[in-house]
C-alpha cells in the first residue's frame, strides 16, 4: 500500500524547498551535517552507510572532500537512490531501513539523518544499523526537537480544518529529541550514547517562504493528490499568512526549531 510518506518522496523538490528554507532563514548558522561529522568522528577512511539520504547532500559533501573509503546510500525513494547514485564514490540501493541488505559488520559508520520518524518501528532500524556496524563503529541519528514549528503547524491545521482534513499524527510526535536517546539506548550500550542539542529559529521576512514551506508538506499532512485542492489550500495559506504578517510588529515571523544528534558506539 502506498503511504503518504511514499507519495511525499517520489519527488524530492518539496524536500529541497525545506532544506533551502533552513539554509536561507535560520537565525543561527548551525550546520547539521558538520555536527554529524564531528559527533561521529567520521574520517575519510571510514566505510559509511547513509540511511535515508534524501537529496544526497551529505554524501556529496563527503565525496567532494575526498572521502577515500566506500560510501553507501539506502532509501525507499527511487528518486533519492537515483540522485545518490550519481555522486562519485557512492553505491546506492533501494530498501527498508528495518531490513538492511548488507552483511553483519560491514561499515565503520551508519548515519540516519532526519528519517527515523518516518519508520513505523524505529528501534528495528536502529538495531539493523547496529548489526551492520563493526566493533567500535559509530552510529549517528538526527531528528527534530520536540514540537518544532509550532506556529507553522497551528496555521496549517487551521486551514486544513476548513477543508475537512484532519492531519495524521506528526512524524515529530513519533520520534523526536526527547525520546531518541532512549530508543538508541535500546540497541546500543547506554554508556556509549551521547546527545548534542541545537536550538534555533527561522526568521522569515515575508509570507512567501512560509507558504512555500507549508505547501511542501501538504502530502505528509494527509492532503490527497488533487492539484486543484492543493492550489486552493495554498491560496488559503497565502491569505492567512499575509494576515499574520500584517499583525507582526517588526514584520518578522519567528518560528522555533531545533535538532538533536544522538551518537552511539558498537
Amino acid at each position: 500500500m502506498t503511504t503518504a510518506v511514499d507519495r511525499a518522496y517520489r519527488d524530492l523538490s518539496p524536500l529541497d524547498v525545506r532544506i533551502q528554507t533552513h539554509r536561507r532563514y535560520s537565525e543561527a548558522a548551525h550546520d547539521v551535517e558538520a555536527d554529524v561529522l564531528t559527533a561521529a568522528a567520521i574520517t575519510a577512511e571510514d566505510t559509511l552507510l547513509d540511511v535515508g539520504p534524501g537529496t544526497g547532500t551529505f554524501l556529496a559533501r563527503l565525496s567532494a572532500a575526498g572521502h577515500t573509503a566506500p560510501l553507501a546510500a539506502l532509501d525507499f525513494s527511487a528518486e533519492s537512490v537515483a540522485t545518490c547514485a550519481r555522486i562519485p564514490g557512492v553505491r546506492a540501493a533501494r530498501g527498508d531501513a528495518r531490513q538492511l541488505p548488507y552483511p553483519d559488520a560491514a561499515f565503520d559508520v551508519v548515519t540516519a539523518r532526519h528519517m527515523l520518524y518516518h519508520v513505523d518501528e524505529p528501534v528495528e532500524a536502529i538495531r539493523e544499523a547496529r548489526r551492520v556496524l563493526r566493533d567500535g563503529g559509530r552510529f549517528a541519528a538526527v531528528v527534530n526537537r520536540e514540537k518544532p514549528y509550532p506556529h507553522f503547524m497551528a496555521l496549517l491545521r487551521e486551514i486544513l480544518a476548513g477543508h475537512g482534513i484532519t492531519p495524521p499524527r506528526s512524524p515529530d510526535e513519533h520520534v523526536h529529541g526527547g525520546n531518541l536517546p532512549g530508543l538508541v539506548a535500546e540497541a546500543f550500550d547506554p554508556d556509549t550514547v551521547h546527545v548534542l542539542r541545537r536550538e534555533n529559529a527561522l526568521l522569515l521576512p515575508g509570507p512567501e517562504p512560509v507558504v512555500a514551506y507549508l505547501a511542501s508538506i501538504l502530502t505528509l499532512q494527509g492532503v490527497p493528490d488533487d492539484p486543484d485542492l492543493h492550489r486552493t489550500i495554498i491560496d488559503d495559506l497565502d491569505k492567512a499568512a499575509r494576515a499574520r504578517f500584517r499583525a507582526l510588529p517588526d514584520g518578522i515571523w519567528r518560528e522555533p526549531k531545533g535538532y538533536v544528534v544522538v551518537t552511539a558506539t558498537a
